[in-house]
């Protein structure tokens, strides 16, 4: 990757986009994660690049940034042993999250019944891994989001199924995504529709990872219980019945939840 001192000046964070949602052969998180790749020798290659190129992006979306991140969350985990419990977390707000295991089972094994997320996690359990905001997606679906469950649950499945889990960055990131520390903007959602519309408008992500809806025109596949029944039919999927409906009821459970944040 540094022999390309271009691309390494100018990288930054990849947006989301339909391209970007597939993995990249280039992806150096794993190598880190597993220490095949020492974060040292990566910061100082990479500040020897920035010095003779003397141009390059800035913090937080550049390659140092994604550095500092992981640093970051590494510096806040190492006097904290209960880092990745709410209980005994003097950094973790506490938050009545619901224990609902059937709801939990549906989110991990991509039956909620809502395309852009089944499409996520069945990436997620077929590939090990996920671009970081389709993680975000998903973590604010089963926590702040829609299903209230804790962010505790979501960080097994994640340290379980990816190939970059990394136990300070998962338990960090998990916090912050369901504002539990270090990110309070609880009103923020993101709606399991109209998030993966904008990225993908046409649904090949959903295509390429939940054949059973392929059928459907771009128009209903972020929300195909809204299709009428002719469209389900020439899909050869009807809704309920070969693909589950949707397991809430996206307005009303953020709209509650977003109070139940207010009250905490």
């Amino acid at each position: 990757h540094l022999e390309r001192k271009a691309w390494v000046a100018n990288f930054e964070r990849p947006r989301m986009n339909a391209n970007s949602l597939l993995a990249s052969p280039t992806g150096l998180s794993p190598y880190l994660r597993f220490g095949c790749l020492s974060c040292r020798l990566f910061y100082f290659k990479l500040t020897d690049l920035y010095r003779k190129v003397k141009k390059n992006s800035s913090p937080p979306l550049s390659l140092y940034g994604q550095l500092l991140w992981r640093e970051f969350f590494y510096t806040a985990a190492t006097t904290n042993p209960r880092f990745d419990k709410m209980e005994g977390n003097p950094i973790c707000v506490r938050i009545p999250w619901d224990r609902n295991s059937e709801a939990l089972a549906k989110w991990a094994e991509a039956k909620t019944g809502f395309p852009w997320i089944d499409a996520i996690m069945t990436q997620l359990r077929q590939e090990g891994w996920i671009h970081h905001l389709a993680r975000h997606a998903v973590a604010c679906f089963l926590t702040r989001g829609d299903l209230w469950i804790s962010w505790e649950e979501g960080m097994k499945v994640f340290e379980e199924l990816l190939l970059d889990a990394d136990w300070s960055v998962n338990a960090g990131s998990w916090m912050w995504l369901s504002c539990s520390s270090f990110f309070q903007q609880f009103f923020h959602c993101y709606c399991p529709v109209g998030f993966g519309r904008r990225t993908d408008p046409n649904g090949d992500y959903i295509r390429r990872y939940l054949p059973v809806l392929r059928g459907f025109p771009a128009k209903y596949i972020y929300d195909p219980w809204n299709a009428p029944d002719s469209v389900q039919n020439a899909a050869k999927c009807v809704i309920g019945v070969h693909y589950p409906k949707p397991m809430v009821n996206h307005a009303e459970a953020s709209r509650l939840n977003i109070e139940r944040m207010k009250q905490i």
